[in-house]
């Protein structure tokens, strides 16, 4: 066993010697470039010679990301200035100059933001969360990485999605929460497998592994050690290559194979010594004065604890502190196809050729059968031709009446098909209008961000307008607010949910009325006066689900009432379920009830209140085309409770559509959210 190790690592070794020559082949070929380019190409050359030097020689890189800031000012090339300053600071970053570092995130993040450069803005995002991260400041790292979600959302950018995912893992991991930060490692992992990022996954697997290791479990963690080995790029993430090194050295120190670990961090030590990643240095020289101290050799062992000293305080003397070995990678290599790919391709090609081959004989057979019938047919045809003549003729203008008849006919129906065309149009852009008319009603969420924490409303109808409808209304102490879902969508549950939130008006606004449960006795009884004509006869049965609740701001406390819809409240990752009277708003005498259930909450700080129609949960998807149900809509309001309304409102978009995929839309959707 232990010369298989010494095997693994020796061919470990090769490959990366191999690696390195043909990474020098690729900056040799842009140098050459270099000198042959115009200045507009040369920015472009600079850029990736930055990129590709990073992690060789970030003395170099840093001087051709330099260069390349100098030529974009000149050209005013915005994008490749903002890009340019990244890389400078990933730079700093590797040499352990913080300060610069961050000099440079900023002067990027300004460029994008006055140029409009989506992509580089969120880049830039990502960047200053990290530098928080390292700084323990995990509040703001997640407002970084929030903004950075929201551009990722809008650009459909699954690379930058990833990055956002797995740089929330790293702030998990640092302030000690595995579980969840393996939750969005293993979300960052699974963008990564769909859009074949084979150096981002190796990160992925890294620090996957660096938790089960803290977890104890060393089995797994060596286990992804690997996996991160076999598809990590060793040709430009030699510092990741190093730093897993490092780790393995750890497990086998954990496991006391003294030997082996002695190669691994010997081997780490040497690539940061490499490329001047003084990090990589210090980790490892921390594992060697561990290691010949158990050794007996307290020479060496001092000798590498004063090294570890040394480089404590040319690292950690600045205000930012690194506690991750280094930043998510951004290059996106595509995966070349395998000589057993090409060959099952070609078989493939071959078995085709050979089917297509005997179908051409089998169709010819077929034709030459079918000339000789015809021949045969032609010869009968030609010995009646005398006595079928006249018949023909006759025939040949029945013929000529029906083609006119069904031309005519054609033609009418082209004609009714373009006014039909016409009033859609016009039925189109009348609901289209009424869709912002709708929305106009709606009341504004900044009443609810007054008077709470944070609030969000993800609002989707089925078909521009909506049955389901919120409602606000401020009374001094206490904020009156609800959340309705109309019988019906489409225009006739938009009519209705106007109607619902008139009456609402009516009990609150104009009657005064303050308790949730007289507020639905009213609308219970004022509904089926709305609904009739002059004559006695309802000619609408249509009813309405609405829960209203009240809130007053100096008791923190809140009365809920509800017909049909739930009120659901999350406090420290733990669910506060009310149920609903049974009966909805208008419905039959036979289902309607006197008065509504009342209920008192008290509630805290950081509690996150939800009102929802039942949309979300009847929505048919998922791989066995079934219903999204109850049970697991609660379990994603409890996930999502420990972010902001932006994320919760971007995460509640993102998993509806996946969950919907191609099935249609079957109801309007409402889910409410406000922050205590």
């Amino acid at each position: 066993m232990r010369n298989l190790k010494i095997l693994i690592l020796f061919s470990l070794l090769s490959v990366s010697c191999l690696a390195v020559a043909n990474h020098q082949q690729l900056v040799d070929s842009l140098k050459t470039q270099l000198e042959h380019s115009d200045d507009s190409l040369k920015i472009k050359i600079l850029l990736q010679l930055s990129w590709e030097y990073r992690n060789f020689n970030p003395e170099l890189s840093l001087q051709y990301g330099l260069e390349a800031i100098n030529l974009a000012d000149k050209y005013k090339d915005y994008e490749g200035c903002a890009n340019a300053h990244s890389f400078v600071g990933v730079a700093y970053r590797i040499l352990g100059n913080y300060s610069e570092a961050i000099d440079h995130y900023f002067t990027g993040l300004d460029i994008a933001n006055r140029h409009g450069i989506k992509e580089q803005e969120g880049y830039a995002y990502i960047n200053l969360a990290n530098l928080h991260v390292y700084q323990g400041h995990y509040t703001k790292a997640n407002e970084n990485l929030s903004k950075a979600l929201v551009i990722a959302n809008e650009t459909n950018n699954q690379s930058m999605l990833a990055y956002v995912f797995a740089n929330f893992g790293r702030a998990k991991l640092l302030n000690n929460e595995l579980d969840s930060a393996l939750w969005f490692f293993g979300k960052a992992l699974d963008i990564r497998k769909q859009i074949n990022q084979l150096p981002q996954q190796a990160v992925c697997y890294k620090y996957m592994a660096d938790i089960y290791f803290l977890k104890g479990n060393f089995r797994l963690a060596s286990e992804n050690y690997n996996r991160s080995l076999e598809v990590v790029n060793k040709e430009n993430d030699i510092d990741l290559y190093a730093n897993i090194l490092l780790k393995m050295s750890l497990i086998e120190l954990k496991k006391n194979n003294l030997n082996t670990s002695l190669k691994y961090a010997t081997k780490g030590k040497a690539i940061g010594q490499e490329i001047g990643a003084r990090l990589i240095i210090r980790d490892a020289s921390e594992i060697l004065a561990e290691l010949y101290m158990l050794q007996g050799d307290y020479k060496k062992a001092s000798n590498y604890l004063q090294s570890v000293i040394q480089y404590n305080d040319t690292l950690f003397g600045q205000q930012l502190a690194e506690k991750l070995f280094f930043l998510e990678y951004q290059l996106e290599n595509e995966i070349k196809e395998s000589r057993i790919e090409v060959l099952n391709r070609d078989n493939t090609i071959n078995e085709l050729k050979l089917s297509r081959a005997k179908n051409s004989i089998i169709t010819l057979s077929i034709i030459i059968s079918l000339i000789g019938i015809l021949f045969v047919f032609t010869l009968f045809l030609l010995h009646y031709r005398h006595t079928k003549s006249i018949l023909l003729e006759k025939q040949n203008i029945e013929i000529n009446s029906q083609r006119l008849s069904i031309e005519q006919k054609n033609r009418n129906l082209e004609d009714a098909y373009l006014v039909i065309e016409g009033y859609v149009g016009k039925i189109t852009d009348s609901i289209r209008y009424a869709e912002q008319i709708q929305k106009t009603i709606l009341p504004s969420l900044s009443i609810f961000r007054s008077f709470f924490s944070d609030a969000f409303c993800f609002y989707k109808p089925k078909d521009f307008v909506s049955g389901d409808f919120f409602w606000i209304s401020n009374q001094h102490d206490n904020l009156i607010f609800a959340v309705g879902d109309c019988t019906g969508h489409g225009v006739p549950g938009a009519f209705m949910s106007i109607i619902g939130i008139d009456l609402l008006n009516q009990a609150v606004n104009q009657k005064q009325i303050q308790e949730p449960s007289q507020v639905l006795e009213f609308i219970n009884n004022e509904l089926p006066n709305k609904l009739k004509q002059e004559s006695n006869e309802i000619v609408l049965k249509d009813s309405i689900d609405i829960a209203v609740c009240s809130i007053n701001r100096q008791k923190n406390q809140l009365i809920y009432s509800g017909a049909l819809i739930p009120f659901s409240l999350v406090r420290n990752q733990n669910l506060v379920y009310i149920k609903p009277n049974y009966s909805s708003i208008g419905s039959p005498t036979k289902h309607s009830v006197k008065s509504f259930t009342q209920h008192v909450i008290e509630v805290e700080a950081g509690d996150w209140i939800y009102l929802y129609s039942d949309g979300f949960m009847d929505q048919i998807g998922g791989d066995k085309k079934k219903k999204y149900m109850r049970s697991q809509f609660q379990k994603t309001l409890i996930t999502l409770s420990q972010f902001d309304g932006n994320v919760q409102l971007s995460e509640l978009s993102n998993v509806f559509s996946q969950w919907k995929g191609t099935n249609e839309q079957i109801d309007d959707v409402i889910v409410l959210g406000t922050k205590v």
